[in-house]
């Protein structure tokens, strides 16, 4: 949360390839111990490796704009970039599993070489130079402070939404009272959602014809899955709401990183800011579910819900008509 802008704001000042190569080498080299450390040396490696990873999202986005000949393609690559993260969020426990199995000493170490390999390979493959006027963005103004500010909060609530709604998961419910397993599997359907929605919009051109009717939709389909899972009386009904709520996430952070980085001069930053974004809604909601009093867990999810509703008239700021740009220039 706290180092993605800084990589950003370094990223558009010198050469991202470097940081981005060297934050994946740094990430296998931290998460290799993990094991055969002491508890205090944990905290240490766990707070290097996220410092790391934080680099590796908003600079892979910044490194796809920079190789995309245009502003459809761009999208395209962001989209596919996004579905692989939530792939990796899908996968990596699975690997993680298999590697303390055949590794219990040290239970991360298959899964580190796995990023070192991953590192070695992006040094060997060319990667495109930083470029300011790198896409053609057409008559597409860049953001004003006003719509990246819109965007965050968007990403802000599209973050905090989906992690209340997986802490409240694991609270007693007076309907349904899930089991360990129900809950894995409710939080793997959840991930199955996040990546459909990716192939979903990889096959449409949306995202860059109509964003803020994307987004606004998928506010509302966040919203009544926050004031739906409280009431939810069955596992189908459940099974809904949390594909819903993981479809609606995935789509916002989507529109939110794409819309942000930029036209013709995509900033490090900017992403940098949104990702951080991501994290601070990821972080922001469970704590409000741990400060307030038992049995008040719902007034966080409807909330955010209403925060959801809220952001959707505001949206016209952020994608203003065409006519007002034109005028306005």
């Amino acid at each position: 949360m706290l180092a993605a802008p800084l990589w950003g704001w370094i990223a558009d000042r010198v050469d991202y390839r470097a940081m981005l190569r060297a934050a994946l080498v740094i990430l296998a080299l931290v998460t290799a111990p993990i094991g055969l450390v002491g508890l205090p040396e944990l905290y240490a490696l766990r707070l290097v490796a996220g410092t790391a990873a934080a680099a590796i999202i908003p600079l892979g986005l910044l490194c796809a704009s920079f190789a995309a000949s245009g502003r459809a393609d761009q999208a395209r690559r962001f989209t596919w970039l996004t579905a692989f993260v939530f792939l990796g969020d899908l996968t990596g426990p699975l690997v993680a599993e298999v590697s303390a199995a055949i590794l219990p000493r040290a239970p991360l170490m298959i899964l580190a070489l796995g990023i070192g390999a991953v590192g070695a390979a992006l040094c060997a493959v060319r990667l495109p130079r930083w470029c300011a006027p790198c896409i053609d963005g057409g008559d597409l103004p860049a953001p004003t402070l006003g719509a990246t500010l819109i965007l965050l909060f968007v990403t802000i609530v599209a973050g905090g939404g989906l992690a209340a709604m997986h802490v409240n998961l694991l609270l007693t419910r007076s309907a349904i009272s899930l089991s360990r397993e129900e809950i894995a599997w409710m939080l793997s359907l959840c991930g199955l959602g996040m990546l459909a929605a990716q192939i979903f919009h990889g096959r449409l051109d949306w995202l860059v014809t109509m964003p803020r009717r994307l987004a606004g939709l998928t506010l509302g389909l966040l919203a009544a899955a926050l004031f739906l899972f409280p009431v939810a009386a069955s596992m189908a009904e459940l099974s809904g709401i949390i594909v819903a709520a993981g479809w609606s996430s995935a789509t916002l952070r989507l529109v939110t990183s794409f819309w942000i980085s930029g036209a013709a001069a995509p900033s490090g930053l900017k992403l940098g800011f949104q990702h951080s974004a991501a994290s601070t809604g990821q972080a922001l909601a469970p704590l409000a579910i741990a400060i307030v009093a038992p049995g008040a867990q719902p007034l966080v999810l409807w909330g955010i819900g209403g925060l959801s509703l809220a952001l959707i008239v505001s949206l016209p700021l952020a994608w203003r008509p065409p006519a007002i740009v034109k005028s306005s220039a």
